[in-house]
């Protein structure tokens, strides 16, 4: 009797189990929700950061004119598309069957930034660090092809 009770509690575990793990494979979101996420993220930090922050300097304010940049950066309809256009082209999934990452991809190397799971993407880094990267390869771009 007891062994049946046992049994029965392991039937109901492994069948909410297996629910589970379909209803994550069947929620997982797509790469579009990722840009989506990554872009509003990233636009949100130049906003907060760069526009109406005082930290331009801190963090490109090396490497480009200011001037120039906040001339850019007062059209939301040009920056915002051009901050999309850079995920898109950065951004690459990795799938694990109930989840997916969106990584990063800057100088060979990937940096996780979105973890989609159960039809949500989150952010799990933030973009400091890729963008002081950013600036690092815009100055020798610059050194490049202003000789």
């Amino acid at each position: 009797m007891q062994k049946s009770i046992a049994m029965k509690k392991s039937f109901i575990f492994i069948i909410v189990l297996v629910a589970l793990v379909v209803a994550m494979k069947f929620t997982v979101p797509p790469i579009e929700k990722h840009y989506e996420v990554a872009s509003k993220q990233l636009a949100s930090f130049v906003e907060e950061k760069v526009i109406k922050g005082n930290e331009f300097d801190e963090i490109i304010g090396e490497y480009v004119d200011k001037e120039e940049v906040m001339k850019f950066l007062s059209h939301e309809e040009v920056y915002k598309p051009v901050i999309r256009y850079m995920v898109e082209n950065m951004l690459f999934l990795d799938d694990y069957f109930v989840c997916n990452v969106g990584k990063f991809t800057y100088e060979g190397e990937a940096y996780p930034l979105t973890l989609g799971l159960f039809g949500h993407v989150f952010v799990i880094s933030d973009y400091y660090d890729e963008l002081q990267q950013a600036g690092m390869k815009v100055e020798e771009l610059n050194e490049k092809y202003n000789q």
